[in-house]
């Protein structure tokens, strides 16, 4: 029903319930309506498919808000603010070669990594006097899994006697999988806040709005003096996680109100409209690693995945690479790693009696404190060095 309090679903007790009481009116308080009569069995017929019409009205009413809405419904919701879900992305990354001198290395090109994971050429290079050369490339997949650590990509998808060596100096960075309901409605939410763009949000806002940003932080110096971590006055320093540095530069280059100072030690030269140079800075935030010990007490109904259920759900929790390989975001930069908030994560498997979780930066040496994370640093785990001790 629809009232004061919002939408509240009738489940099939409930409906069952009512038609009982319905017979009962109608055929004398005699009247048998178990499970095991005719009259009992249709009953319960009809409010299996009247169930069933009270949750698709309870999922249109929930349609029409930004908390509850899911789906191709939470996107509408997100383009009537101007916010699109993030699509799937490439990764982008620069690769340095030796080779015959003055060889060309055609555009699209394919070269790969041990895993296969594999980039293409995006333009032509010729290989200078020295037999050396540089290019960027794209992956061919989408998706996080194609963001590789530096020195991976050493394998010739199609070999050339003329190129001696490939690999990759730095990671690559930009590929993003599709962006999921939570991410979708919690960036939905922060636009929203931060809808005036040179605000501390509204920077924020932008740089998560940015493909590949998983998280963003910043911190700025409103004083006309030095702060504690030796930013300049009125300076705006920002730490984001993911996203390619051309982009989130671009990002704060069109955010920062005109005057403020950008700080980090990544650098990027954006032009402006009228063709002059200007330096962004920023940092890649630090992650954390955070490692997670759970002694566990199981009862009969605990599954045979128990343990990597658990371990998918601390991931969740406080962000990082769960048992696919896939990237989560978890908590926010600079949010603290809270260890009553693990709890909930380990008893949404079934089964879990009791539980002891200890947590630290350091494996040997776990504790039953919180993490303090600062506000330029990110807490991730991986799930691969999540400890579960069963009793």
């Amino acid at each position: 029903m629809l009232n004061e309090n919002g939408f509240q679903r009738k489940t099939y007790s409930d409906l069952v319930d009512d038609m009982e009481d319905k017979a009962r009116e109608q055929f004398g308080e005699d009247v048998n309506t178990s499970s095991r009569t005719p009259l009992g069995i249709i009953l319960r017929i009809f409010a299996w498919f009247l169930s069933g019409l009270w949750d698709v009205s309870e999922r249109v009413y929930n349609s029409g808000f930004v908390s509850k809405s899911e789906g191709v419904q939470l996107d509408r919701l997100g383009s009537n603010n101007g916010i699109l879900r993030e699509p799937a992305s490439e990764s982008y990354v620069t690769l340095s070669f030796t080779g015959e001198p003055g060889h060309v290395i055609e555009e699209q090109t394919q070269f790969a990594t041990e895993s296969d994971i594999y980039f293409e050429v995006l333009e032509a290079v010729q290989l200078n006097s020295k037999g050396e050369g540089t290019a960027q490339a794209i992956s061919l997949e989408k998706g996080i899994d194609n963001n590789v650590a530096a020195d991976t990509i050493t394998v010739q998808a199609e070999p050339s006697e003329n190129i001696f060596t490939v690999t990759n100096p730095e990671k690559s960075a930009g590929g993003s999988d599709i962006e999921t309901d939570s991410e979708f409605r919690a960036r939905i939410k922060r636009s929203i806040e931060g809808s005036s763009a040179s605000t501390n949000s509204g920077i924020i806002a932008a740089l998560l709005g940015v493909s590949g940003v998983r998280s963003a932080n910043i911190v700025a110096n409103n004083t006309m003096n030095e702060d504690g971590d030796g930013n300049p006055p009125k300076s705006i320093h920002a730490y984001v996680l993911g996203g390619t540095k051309d982009d989130v530069a671009q990002a704060l280059f069109d955010s920062v109100a005109a005057g403020i100072e950008t700080v980090g030690g990544q650098t990027v030269t954006i032009t402006d409209a009228s063709g002059l140079a200007h330096d962004v800075k920023f940092d890649f935030a630090k992650e954390v690693k955070v490692y997670v010990q759970l002694d566990l007490k199981t009862n009969a109904s605990f599954p045979a995945d128990g343990e990597n259920q658990i371990k998918n759900n601390i991931v969740y929790k406080i962000g990082g690479i769960d048992e696919n390989g896939s990237s989560f975001t978890g908590s926010q930069m600079g949010d603290d790693v809270i260890l009553s908030q693990l709890f909930n994560a380990v008893y949404q498997v079934d089964g879990v009696t009791d539980v002891t979780i200890q947590i630290g930066k350091d494996a040997a040496a776990l504790g039953q404190s919180n993490i303090t994370i600062e506000p330029k640093e990110v807490a991730q785990v991986h799930f691969s060095e999540i400890v579960v001790n069963l009793t």
